[in-house]
């Protein structure tokens, strides 16, 4: 079996740890660098989705020029990238980012990771197709719920302003705390164009200082599906040594 792969020295990502049973029960137990790095023969870097969609937009797409990006992947769950002068910070054991699960509400409800109030209960995808069951049962995934707020279903929008607004109070956090230049959207729930980002925007600048909103731009991501795929590509081309360890020992041998 394949031993770690190679992190870059700047920031320890921590890649070969096991999955945390609360957030992938499927994966307890596991190392994913080196059960995959094992089954397919090859080196194999595993990095967060938000992450590598932070590294691609900052790289190629909306993000281009500026010196600190925040990306936010609003999709069934809730993630953050965070790329300082083109560098991904991952912080020392590599969650940094993990906005969905910034508490809103202290004594709010139960999360998955044990805190009570988290974002995801209120902003995550899931959590909108289960709050609008009752009256659109219908209504069993993101692609639906976004085409019916832009054909203008009232509850739908609602439910989009609603999660705009959540998203945009934990945003003015992280933008009170590390003052980006540059806030972007993207996953599934960015398809929404305004009807989510117009809610969000008012609601950081009311919860940021005015300092950092002045210097701050927020938009949608512009590599839309793709963002992910050539994140992963701009890791390899530049982290090249996370995929060389000298402690690594022969991957053919590892079967």
């Amino acid at each position: 079996m394949a031993s770690a792969l190679a992190c870059p020295p700047r920031w320890s990502t921590r890649p070969a740890r096991s999955a945390r049973r609360n957030i992938f029960p499927g994966w307890a137990g596991l190392t994913p660098t080196h059960e995959l790095g094992a089954r397919l023969g090859v080196p194999v870097c595993v990095e967060n989705d938000a992450n590598l969609g932070a590294l691609s937009e900052s790289l190629w797409g909306a993000g281009r020029g500026h010196q600190a990006v925040v990306y936010v992947k609003l999709g069934t769950g809730i993630g953050a990238g965070i790329v300082f002068d083109g560098q991904l910070f991952r912080g020392v054991t590599g969650t940094a980012g993990e906005i969905g699960h910034l508490s809103l509400d202290t004594n709010g409800d139960i999360c998955r990771c044990g805190n009570r109030g988290c974002l995801e209960l209120v902003a995550s995808g899931a959590a909108l197709v289960t709050a609008l069951h009752p009256t659109r049962p219908d209504v069993t995934d993101l692609t639906d719920l976004v085409r019916l707020a832009i054909d203008d279903d009232a509850a739908c929008r609602r439910l989009l302003a609603d999660a705009g607004g959540h998203v945009g109070v934990a945003l003015g956090g992280i933008v009170n705390l590390i003052n980006p230049d540059r806030v972007l959207i993207g996953g599934e729930l960015g398809r929404a164009g305004a009807l989510l980002l117009d809610p969000l925007t008012a609601s950081l600048q009311r919860s940021a200082v005015p300092a950092a909103v002045a210097a701050l731009s927020v938009g949608p991501g512009i590599l839309g599906e793709r963002a992910e795929v050539l994140g992963a590509l701009a890791l390899v081309l530049r982290e090249p040594e996370r995929l060389v360890s000298p402690e690594t020992p022969d991957i053919q041998a590892a079967g």
